[in-house]
């Protein structure tokens, strides 16, 4: 498969590490190594007193209620540790690297908390703050269980797995809301692989019939995260070859002043207030027909669920138009700190979220895909299904987003959802002034990448 492929090759040949500095993460606590460590007696011990501090950023309606799921199973399984959860909003990872930092400084570490693999989480490895968590993996056969190439995804620059993954969302979609394409006339079209052609023209129809205050588009983009994650998608979009080179180091100003310039066409049909808001909220206004699209990972779908959107009959997806054929991946999981005051109940819940009953109840849930071939395909919703279905198929090809930590070193990503936003708020939207701020984020990032997604 060709997800196999990208995988194999994703942390290979010489990458640049984001790291934050030493003295930022001033141990606090002994830190424990994991080869000393009886992991699989300590996993068995159902019994054990203790508590598990878990850090998480999700808080919208659904995923929150996934999280909770996987609570009260921790407490079912493990009956005398206490799971408190954590919620730090902000998404796409940059909060939660923050967060720890603190938490760390101040002799706190969470247990656990969550993360997703990749570049994301060279900054902890750099610091030696992270749990490695090979005996976890083979206590829990994750590497026979694990789809395809996701192994090698979750294995980090040095060799070793610090990350137990619990989800997999597909990140190049847009949601829009059925209604409203009626309500003004405008034809859907009979699939969900749009052209650029075919986006376009529907923007013009919606933007030709709407009434003032309402608009096409929206982005939701108060965090800064969501700006960026349609940067990558119309980059993907316009050219594979150019998202490649980008997440390698291969960069130049022609192409990301390409990409910006559609970026800037597409704000056109964007409210102007679009960084007011955060994403679940423009999510909200979707379903109120405000807006008509959003642009959004398949995260949404427990949003819209609890909100009593129904796929196919309120709401439909496209795939982001030029992108037919890949797969946006985003993946989560959850690390453990090897300083923290409970270093054992880190390690069970890690286990915890791989087992095939929190996989299906959080799987339902959360409309995710499990990252576990053994999940039943009764777990998920129709467009869960859908999507898992193209994820696993011999002809898709996945790109690793950079908005969401895997393919880019952790500073260099942050500094890209800050200008990118920048350019998405701008009065003029000068595509060639802003691609160059960012070819020299990358350039002082020094990525160096060794991606192989185009052939």
């Amino acid at each position: 498969m060709k997800f196999k492929k990208l995988c194999a090759l994703a942390l290979t040949g010489a990458l640049a590490l984001s790291t934050l500095p030493m003295s930022a993460f001033a141990a606090k606590a002994e830190k424990k190594n994991a080869d000393e460590m009886d992991i699989p007696a300590i996993l068995e011990d159902t019994e054990a007193k203790g508590t598990a501090n878990v850090y998480h950023w999700w808080t919208a309606g659904g995923e929150k209620d996934a999280i909770e799921s996987v609570v009260s199973s921790f407490s079912d399984t493990y009956t005398e540790t206490k799971a408190k959860s954590n919620a730090i909003p902000g998404g796409a990872g940059g909060a939660m690297v923050m967060k720890v930092k603190v938490l760390q400084q101040a002799g706190k570490s969470p247990e656990t908390f969550q993360a997703h693999p990749g570049q994301e989480i060279e900054p902890y490895l750099t610091s030696d703050l992270l749990l490695n968590l090979n005996q976890v993996w083979d206590y829990g056969n994750l590497s026979e269980r694990a789809l395809p190439g996701l192994e090698e995804l979750c294995t980090a620059s040095d060799g070793n797995k610090y990350i137990v993954p619990i989800g997999i969302h597909k990140s190049n979609v847009i949601f829009y809301n059925i209604h409203v394409f009626e309500k003004y006339g405008v034809e859907i079209p009979d699939h969900e692989d749009i052209t650029w052609e075919e986006f376009w023209d529907i923007c013009d129809q919606l933007a030709a019939a709407m009434p003032d205050g309402e608009y096409p588009l929206d982005l939701g983009d108060r965090k800064g995260w969501p700006a960026c994650q349609v940067f990558e998608d119309i980059m993907l979009g316009t050219d594979p070859q150019i998202y490649q080179d980008f997440i390698n180091g291969t960069y130049n100003v022609e192409d990301v002043t390409e990409v910006l310039s559609t970026y800037a066409k597409l704000m056109d049909y964007v409210a102007p207030d679009h960084s007011s808001r955060d994403w679940y909220e423009t999510s909200g206004q979707v379903v109120a027909g405000t807006y008509a699209m959003q642009i959004m990972g398949a995260w949404m779908q427990p949003l819209m669920t609890s909100m009593g959107q129904v796929y196919g009959e309120d709401y439909g997806v496209f795939t982001f138009p030029g992108t037919d054929g890949w797969f946006g991946m985003c993946i989560d999981g959850f690390v453990v700190s090897n300083d923290s005051a409970d270093v054992e109940s880190g390690l069970r819940w890690a286990y915890n979220v791989s087992t095939e009953e929190v996989q299906t109840a959080f799987s339902s849930l959360k409309e995710s895909i499990s990252p576990y071939s053994d999940t039943p395909d009764e777990t998920y919703c129709e467009l869960t299904l859908n999507f898992k279905n193209e994820l696993t198929a011999e002809d898709t090809k996945v790109f690793p987003s950079f908005t969401h930590g895997t393919a880019l070193p952790w500073s260099a990503s942050t500094s890209l959802q800050t200008q990118i936003q920048e350019f998405a708020t701008s009065s003029d939207h000068d595509a060639e002034y802003f691609a160059n701020k960012i070819v020299n984020i990358l350039k002082e990032a020094g990525v160096e990448g060794a991606w192989n997604l185009v052939e």
